[in-house]
């Protein structure tokens, strides 16, 4: 090997497979409230990584490069490529900082275009905070999402702003309580930091949409976070079959049904409607439990 190996370089990776190792216990308990830390760091790592073979390919010969980096994986850490870590970890920032740029800019965007209007709180569920916003659009489509705002105050610091959004599509064909089972799921994804990390996760896998493991991630967190949501939902109302019904009208009842309601089914598509029925069927076999009362028209 022509060059001595760089030791440091070597913490990148060990970083990265130790908190995959974490996230990957964590992940398996869906109440646990560091799966999210430890994918930002695990992302981030990743991204340090890919960004400096992705310069160190394209500064060495392009494909050439890649069959000589698969024979010997140690080249990239010889010290005289120090210059390429330097330069992957500023871009892999970079990606993250625009990433963090557009989401907020397109939460910013759906308040400005569709022209929202505040609306009561449910009179059984608890406001969490003054920050905590539940509005309305003008949409036939059945759609309910969420996300948070990071706001400049007056003084120091920075304020965040947490936003439910329910279409008038959506509530036209809720009952009371299913929207209120609504409201309770998206407010378990604020209480739980999705607003701020699994909207930031979607935008960053959109962006990178040439990186499976970014991808990979981005699902399946939102997989998961999806149906401790549902868990959430029903420890605040407890109403399993009113959230149920709820996800039903969304999937089923709701117009352009591939693209309907991408908060609260989760995933778009075919695979959105495959996952809601798994957890309209979780959801069912809650309330026949025996563990939440039996409620009307169930």
């Amino acid at each position: 090997m022509s060059g001595a190996l760089l030791g440091v370089a070597y913490l990148p990776v060990l970083a990265w497979v130790g908190v995959g190792a974490g996230l990957w216990v964590t992940y398996r308990r869906p109440t646990s409230p560091t799966v999210f830390r430890l994918a930002a760091v695990f992302l981030a790592t990743w991204a340090v990584l890919a960004t400096t073979v992705l310069l160190w390919v394209l500064g060495n010969g392009g494909v050439p490069a890649v069959v000589e980096l698969l024979k010997s994986p140690l080249t990239l850490f010889e010290t005289r490529f120090l210059v390429f870590w330097v330069f992957g970890t500023v871009g892999a920032f970079g990606v993250f900082l625009a990433a963090f740029v557009i989401n907020q800019a397109v939460g910013r965007g759906f308040l400005r275009l569709l022209k929202t209007r505040e609306i009561p709180w449910p009179p059984n569920l608890k406001r969490p905070a003054a920050s905590m916003t539940l509005l309305a659009f003008r949409s036939q489509k059945a759609d309910a999402f969420t996300f948070t705002l990071f706001e400049p105050t007056q003084g120091d610091g920075k304020r965040r702003r947490e936003v439910i959004l329910l279409s008038d599509g959506l509530l036209s064909r809720l009952t009371p309580n299913e929207a209120e089972a609504v409201v309770a799921h998206e407010l378990g994804h604020i209480r739980e930091l999705d607003g701020r990390y699994l909207t930031f996760f979607r935008t960053l896998a959109r962006m990178m949409r040439w990186d499976p493991v970014l991808a990979y991630f981005a699902n399946s967190l939102t997989r998961r976070e999806e149906v401790r949501a549902d868990l959430d939902a029903i420890e605040l109302t407890g109403r399993p079959r009113a959230l149920a019904r709820a996800l039903y009208k969304a999937s089923v009842l709701g117009p352009g049904r591939s693209r309907a309601l991408p908060g609260l089914l989760g995933t778009r598509g075919r695979r959105g409607r495959i996952e809601t029925i798994k957890r309209i069927r979780r959801l069912v076999a809650l309330a026949e439990s025996g563990r939440y009362p039996e409620e009307s028209g169930g």
